[in-house]
């Protein structure tokens, strides 16, 4: 049977869902795509890091809509963005039409594993164009390639579109084939193939020298060699887009169980280190007990600072300055000790 005929009986049980937030990107939506979700964040890049960060950089003929000729041209870029999770990278794609007086729509995607001996052997796995994460089938197919340029994210589906063969992160990382197929939006069943190369942290870095603290982030954390004690992390969002990272202590002070809370002002959180001011809290009674005081008679006491350092998906970094608490200075690795049900930071591992 014909891939193509497999692409109708799937685009009949597909629904297009409605993207997230059109603003900064919200890493906390499942995006189903064979890079941690965490991986960009903010805008996409407009181009590679460098030359050697570029896998591929054409101008293509094409068709416009509903045109019997490759009456356009559209440039392709292609490279890689580096993921703090160790071995994982996102495919980045841009398109910009750079000749042509009509309008031509953002072909459908297909890739493979390894590189196909291309016609004799076809993509099966569908891919699609991302520029938001959301759930469902949201690539931007059938949209116009804009002349100022776009830039997605590569999302490939897991199970092929026969049922036949999977495509995983590893996959993904390797080299393989990539298919721009305009065969629904012209007579002429106009193709292009790229081979996209596998992985090389040196030459495809990272969007930014440290992650960015998102909302995956959320959990509860420990440190080796402290027992009891513990650390919970939420980075919240507001109803106007803003985000806030609360983080509170569960610790002990002279033997007996002490919190120490601290939370950042709303805002836009950059990448690497957050930092706030932490404190204790003291004339509080059990939830249950009748009588309870009121907010102004519950005191908060300062205890000194930390920067919270993001390191990957299930590492973190404290650094602390508690001197003039006389708690001490320095700095903690701790690990994740459990996962956010439904928001897994890297859904992979």
């Amino acid at each position: 049977m014909q891939r193509y005929l497999f692409l109708g009986l799937v685009f009949l049980a597909l629904f297009r869902a409605g993207p997230a937030q059109s603003g900064e990107i919200n890493v906390l939506t499942d995006l189903l795509t064979p890079f941690p979700p965490g991986c960009v964040a903010f805008s996409l890049p407009e181009e590679p890091a460098s030359a050697d960060n570029t896998l591929i950089d054409e101008v293509i003929d094409v068709p416009s809509i509903n045109s019997s000729t490759r009456d356009a041209e559209v440039r392709v870029t292609i490279w890689r963005v580096g993921c703090a999770d160790e071995g994982y990278s996102a495919v980045m794609l841009r398109l910009e039409q750079v000749f042509g007086d009509n309008d031509v729509l953002i072909p459908q995607v297909f890739a493979d594993v390894g590189f196909l001996d291309y016609p004799e052997e076809l993509p099966f796995h569908q891919a699609q164009l991302i520029q938001f994460p959301a759930v469902g089938q949201v690539g931007a197919t059938g949209d116009i390639i804009s002349e100022d340029g776009t830039t997605f994210m590569l999302g490939v589906d897991n199970l092929a579109i026969d049922g036949a063969t999977d495509f995983f992160p590893e996959d993904y990382n390797d080299a393989f084939t990539l298919e721009l197929w305009w065969g629904d939006f012209s007579p002429s069943q106009v193709a292009e193939v790229f081979f996209i190369e596998e992985y090389v942290p040196s030459l495809d870095p990272p969007q930014f020298d440290e992650p960015v603290l998102h909302g995956r982030f959320n959990g509860q954390w420990v440190a080796s060699g402290v027992p009891r004690t513990g650390l919970g992390l939420h980075i919240a969002e507001t109803l106007s887009d803003e985000n806030f990272v609360f983080a509170v202590f569960y610790t002990y002070l002279d033997g007996q169980p002490f919190w120490v809370t601290g939370n950042t002002l709303a805002g836009s959180l950059e990448p690497g280190r957050v930092e706030m001011e932490v404190f204790s809290t003291e004339g509080g009674e059990f939830f249950t007990s009748p009588g309870q005081p009121g907010d102004q008679d519950i005191a908060e006491i300062p205890v000194g600072s930390i920067e919270i350092q993001p390191l990957d998906c299930n590492r973190i970094r404290i650094h602390y300055d508690f001197g003039e608490s006389g708690l001490g200075t320095g700095s903690m690795n701790f690990e994740r000790f459990i996962r956010t049900a439904g928001y897994d930071c890297n859904p992979w591992e």
